[in-house]
């Protein structure tokens, strides 16, 4: 029964997901002539309604924990990536946030316009050390201007519980901006999968671990970051098998 439950919840969940999606995106349309303070407030609202939609048609339900001080200023936010979730639904808990994304979903009609509006930087893959340090000089320039980047620094979705090393650009990253790194890890692959078509519900963790200080050389700072999402994510498997 619970199968086939959460069978009917995922497909009324993807239906109005993808339909909330095409609304606002073409309707956030009309924000493009104007500032970019407008296009933040569209995606913090895109945000919450799919929060909102996720947890009271899926069930799918978060709590931030938080280890240090808040750093409440610009920074780097180094994100576990595991599904679709967590680039839409955490956007608002992000200090002034610019993404930096692949350069293909710049090129996605309405969202690729609207994602430019708000500075994210757009990196092509392609185009090797090149793109790497446009993309370097794009957030030394966002952290100057007082707004906080995201990243993902797996460079793909990773399945919940496995590791991944972390590329070494973003180390360049925090080497030039000369700012915080904000290692963020949860499991929300567990309730939403890469590419999964059925969603299931349950709690996400999400957590926010101890900023990485500048200042470090960068294979240091490559260390320190390795070893926050390797532990960080260790102690969310454990919690997950005590469940």
């Amino acid at each position: 029964m619970s199968v086939a439950l959460n069978f009917i919840r995922s497909l009324v969940f993807n239906i109005l997901f993808f339909l909330i999606m095409f609304i606002f995106l073409f309707s956030g349309m009309i924000l493009l002539p104007f500032d970019r303070k407008y296009t933040f407030m569209f995606w913090h609202c895109l945000s919450t309604t799919l929060d909102l939609l996720t947890q009271y048609v899926i069930g799918i339900t978060y709590k931030i924990e938080k280890e240090g001080e808040a750093i409440n200023a610009p920074a780097i936010y180094a994100v576990r990536h595991e599904s679709t979730w967590e680039t839409l639904v955490l956007i608002r808990h992000f200090y002034q946030p610019i993404f930096i994304l692949k350069k293909e979903l710049t090129k996605i009609p309405f969202f690729g316009a609207l994602a430019k509006k708000s500075g994210a930087i757009a990196v092509d893959r392609e185009n090797g050390v090149r793109a790497l340090m446009d993309a370097v000089k794009d957030v030394s320039a966002a952290i100057a201007d007082n707004y906080s980047v995201v990243m993902f620094p797996e460079g793909t979705r990773v399945p919940t519980g496995t590791h991944a090393e972390i590329k070494r650009g973003i180390a360049l990253f925090y080497k030039k901006s000369n700012c915080y790194v904000i290692p963020v890890v949860h499991y929300s692959g567990r309730f939403w999968p890469r590419r999964g078509f059925i969603k299931k519900p349950g709690e996400i963790t999400v957590k926010f671990l101890k900023p990485i200080a500048p200042g470090l050389s960068q294979d240091e700072f490559i260390d320190q970051l390795n070893n926050a999402f390797y532990y960080g994510i260790e102690e969310l498997n454990k919690r997950n098998e005590n469940e």
